[in-house]
């Protein structure tokens, strides 16, 4: 069977969207990016697929350099978050960008529609843009249409969740400041693993991936622990959730739970339910060998942290770690030289590698999600009904 999924595998390489983007051209974005460049800040109106890939890439530029964005996400129906909002931004000095793929989602649409009201004297046609799909009976591209806004085509072959390396998460990147280059580099270099491997045994990364998809496949284990070792990590890990709850919860026999944690603040709060509780978990250990100079100890009146360093101590811990979780479970161990752009990128279209073959391991469509329409036809209904909440 491994052979078989490999295959699969490269076949999904060469013929999803959601891996041909890596060739696109970055020009258009590029171009987008330098027209919000005049703006103090920018409204970025989504949520889900729409947001939390972008939302990663700009908070992590934001943190690995230690510098503010000019990036506001507008990604929850939380009235307290859209006032603080327009109470802190220039609508004079803004830009918005608003995104969902069907143009149908509720929540982008009631934020823009109660902007517009609040904002009843901004320039829409100007200086705003909507990225959604070409589709008939889209909400959002009829409204802006309507109102003169420019229309960004989403590309209907990529889910919200996959969108991450298409314009969907890389305008709002590089508008940002982001690399986008490097940050796509990364991507590539887990699919040129894959491609100049003629074997399955020949590339590391896909056999880790399909050692876990054997283990997943077998149903005592249905949870998987992200624990990364730097706070730069904490946008990942909720990109993480979403993409690994929608892809792979599909039915009752089978779905993996995913728990993300940040070392060591985490060893404080879970650990003693990953080493103590059921064991139906897999782990996924994310660390880092950069230490950005903090000095060694040498005066310390508590004498065991003489001769180490606040990096020396983050490595002791996720050594010990990882030792007691391997006593009691599969540990898969991520080491990188340094957690940078171009390693979120490795580490995005890693986790598309690992729903791609753990869904065809485990027989099922990763691309739909189907339950959540139930929800979705639920909000429409008591839309309709007003008062009813």
């Amino acid at each position: 069977m491994k052979h078989s999924v490999f295959r699969h595998l490269k076949n999904s390489i060469q013929n999803l969207e959601i891996f041909k983007t890596l060739d696109n051209d970055t020009k258009e974005i590029e171009n987008i990016a330098e027209r919000f460049s005049k703006y103090d800040s920018v409204f970025v109106i989504g949520t889900g697929g729409s947001s939390l890939g972008s939302k990663c890439l700009v908070n992590f530029e934001s943190k690995y350099y230690n510098k503010q964005s000019k990036i506001t996400f507008l990604e929850n129906v939380d009235s307290r978050t859209f006032q603080n909002a327009i109470e802190n931004n220039d609508p004079q000095k803004t830009g918005i960008i608003i995104i969902s793929k069907s143009g149908n989602t509720t929540e982008p649409l009631i934020i823009f529609e109660t902007l517009r009201t609040v904002w009843n004297d901004f320039d829409f046609a100007n200086n705003a843009v909507a990225l959604t799909e070409f589709s008939e009976n889209n909400l959002l591209r009829k409204l802006a249409n309507n109102i003169g806004m420019d229309v960004i085509q989403h590309n209907p072959k990529i889910g919200g969740r996959f969108s991450v390396f298409s314009n969907v998460g890389l305008i709002p990147a590089s508008i940002s400041g982001v690399n986008i280059k490097h940050f796509l580099q990364g991507a590539k270099n887990v699919i040129d693993c894959i491609k100049k491997s003629e074997t399955p045994d020949e590339c590391s990364l896909f056999s880790d991936i399909f050692s876990m998809a054997e283990v997943f496949a077998k149903g005592t284990i249905n949870q998987h622990v992200l624990f990364s070792y730097s706070d730069l990590m904490d946008d990942f890990g909720k990109w993480y959730t979403q993409l690994i709850s929608e892809s792979l919860g599909k039915n009752e026999n089978f779905g993996i739970t995913p728990i993300r944690a940040i070392g060591t603040v985490d060893q404080h709060s879970m650990l003693q339910l990953f080493l103590g509780g059921p064991r139906n978990k897999l782990y996924t250990v994310i660390t880092q060998n950069k230490n950005y100079e903090t000095p060694q100890l040498s005066d310390s009146q508590i004498d065991m942290l003489n001769g180490h360093s606040i990096h020396d101590m983050m490595r002791i811990h996720q050594k010990s770690t990882i030792e007691a979780l391997k006593s009691k479970a599969q540990v898969r161990v991520l080491n990188f030289e340094e957690i940078n752009i171009e390693t979120i990128g490795f580490l995005m279209m890693l986790a598309f590698v690992e729903v791609v073959v753990i869904s065809m391991v485990a027989n099922i469509n990763p691309y739909d999600q189907p339950a959540v329409e139930e929800v979705k036809i639920l909000v429409k209904k008591y839309l309709s009904q007003k008062g009813y909440y």
